[in-house]
């Protein structure tokens, strides 16, 4: 099933695309006159205002509406979106996230890989490899690329789902939109260890709950219970402590994932949980680790 519209992302993009307007605006001086006007936007809600004259900007400036409105409404919008810019990717994300049958939404999502790179043409993508998402324009593309590989990692075709966040890695390896997250649990399912550790190279410091407790799993896989393994948990243990719960069934994950998370707190554990918890399932021995370590603990306290 396809995924559902993700109104708060848009409308976060939407208030980027105010501020990007604003400051086409201005006539900054210096560098320093562009930082004192962000400083004094933050916290203010700029104006919601056409992007601008031309066919694609009023374009994407309906997308943004049809985001705030009903489907069916939304629907129209688009509509008129694809009239004015038949190649603005966003058009068929919108569709693509409503979609009930995740085969057509592969479909819409493929189209929109297609005429993202159609609207940036070659040259961003020669000039501008590594930079992606930091420029505005190519948002719509990074998120099609994206929708793809979630619904590919959906039907269980892992490898293809991989190449696509692969590439989007190569584009943007600040990793705006979190795909290394999934790519790693992939990497793991598939036993590709050797592009696991490369990824683990490239973003040694990340901390998070899903990255550490795989960086366990994956000692625990290799070595078994060893000194290793053990800190490792220990490590990812102390990053959040939440997640043994929930891996165990101690406690019971909600219906909806939460719409936000924080470092080391229950919405982070449950999200770790969903996107893992097949991958220890399919680790022989990693649950009775995983009960030993919690029974230690309890002993320890």
């Amino acid at each position: 099933m396809a995924k559902k519209k993700d109104i708060n992302r848009m409308s976060v993009e939407k208030e980027f695309a105010n501020i990007f307007n604003e400051i086409g605006k201005q006539d900054f001086k210096s560098q320093a006159e562009l930082e004192n006007y962000l400083n004094n936007l933050m916290g203010k809600k700029l104006e919601s205002t056409p992007m601008g004259e031309s066919k694609k900007e009023q374009a994407q400036d309906l997308i943004y509406q049809a985001y705030d409105l009903p489907i069916s409404e939304g629907k129209k919008l688009i509509a008129k979106a694809m009239k004015l810019d038949p190649d603005n990717a966003d058009s068929y994300i919108y569709f693509a996230e409503i979609e009930p049958d995740i085969n057509k939404s592969i479909d819409f999502y493929e189209i929109a890989v297609e005429t993202g790179k159609k609207s940036l043409g070659k040259k961003m993508f020669i000039d501008n490899k590594g930079h992606f998402w930091g420029i505005f324009e190519t948002r719509p593309y990074m998120r099609a690329r994206a929708g793809l590989a979630d619904c590919l990692q959906a039907l269980g075709e892992n490898d293809k789902a991989i190449h696509e966040y692969q590439e989007m890695l190569e584009l943007n390896p600040n990793d705006n939109q979190g795909v290394r997250y999934l790519l790693a649990t992939l990497l793991l399912k598939q036993n590709n260890n050797k592009d696991y550790e490369n990824l683990l190279k490239e973003f040694e410091d990340d901390a998070s709950a899903v990255w550490i407790y795989n960086l366990a799993l994956y000692s625990f896989k290799k070595e078994g219970v060893s000194k290793n393994s053990e800190n490792t948990l220990l490590e990812a243990f102390r990053c959040n402590q939440h997640v043994v719960d929930y891996m165990l069934g101690n406690k019971k994950m909600p219906e909806e994932l939460p719409e936000y998370i924080g470092r080391g707190d229950e919405n982070e554990a449950i999200a770790c949980v969903k996107d893992t918890w097949s991958l220890w399932d399919k680790t022989k021995g990693a649950f009775d680790w995983l009960y030993d370590f919690k029974q230690k603990r309890q002993l320890m306290n």
